[in-house]
């Protein structure tokens, strides 16, 4: 049997679903919730650990099927609706800034960045089909920069908060397009990064080096390392995809 393990993460928690992809049934589904963190570097870890609770419950939905995780052929990291958010990622590759889409403090950057775009919000939306909100990842860019000058200096990348599982995964902090729009970003017309949007939370960051890969989802972006292995209960080396391959 091939089965598909799908992970889809929101404000509220990390759920984690399996797929028959014959049957295309869900045969097995879990949630882990996020606490509430007290730092903005500790939400990743408790987007982390939602992960593996909700990775081994379902997992042992598997077995009350008389199914292993041997079945599981390939993993994919998706999102049924943009959610933006932010984890960045100093020179080391350590995170050095974690924000949920429900960080309502950057409502105001994302009105001060309409309202330096020409054309405003009419014009944005032309380009990436929405405007930012609080909580869209360059609403939540402009924030920062405003208000910890440290961490901006060592932010180097960033991903969504999908990507910074990715990585913990063994992949590459890269995105699916769908998911990608939840930056308020991406051109929709070519499926690429809109750099002019970025310019206006700082017109002298290199752009080009700190933005997330975008992959199709039929490409994968990695495959599951021995640690995520042994802390998942998942067997080592399965590929990892940004985006949905099977759903029912």
């Amino acid at each position: 049997m091939a089965l598909v393990l799908t992970i889809d993460w929101s404000d509220a928690s990390t759920v984690v679903t399996i797929v028959d992809t014959a049957a295309r049934t869900t045969v097995a589904e879990a949630h882990g919730r996020h606490a509430a963190s007290s730092t903005s570097s500790d939400a990743a870890m408790i987007w982390w650990e939602a992960l593996v609770e909700a990775t081994r419950t379902a997992l042992d939905g598997l077995a009350v099927l008389n199914l292993t995780s041997d079945d599981i052929r390939l993993i994919e990291l998706s999102r049924n609706e943009p959610a933006g958010g932010l984890v960045g990622f100093d020179h080391a590759g350590d995170v050095c800034v974690a924000l949920s889409s429900s960080h309502s403090e950057s409502s105001d950057d994302a009105k001060s960045l309409l309202s330096q775009f020409e054309g405003g919000a009419d014009a944005w939306r032309s380009i990436t089909g929405v405007v930012p909100t609080a909580g869209s990842t360059v609403s939540l860019l402009s924030w920062l920069h405003r208000n910890s000058p440290e961490a901006w200096e060592r932010l180097h990348t960033f991903t969504l908060p999908i990507g910074y599982l990715a990585t913990r995964l063994g992949g590459e902090p890269s995105l699916s397009t769908s998911i990608a729009t939840g930056t308020a970003c991406i051109d929709r017309q070519t499926s690429s990064w809109c750099t002019p949007l970025f310019e206006l939370v700082d017109a002298k960051r290199d752009w080009s080096v700190a933005l997330p890969p975008i992959n199709s989802a039929a490409t994968p972006i990695g495959m599951l390392s021995a640690d995520a292995s042994l802390t998942l209960g998942l067997p080592e080396g399965r590929p990892l995809h940004a985006g949905e391959t099977t759903r029912p």
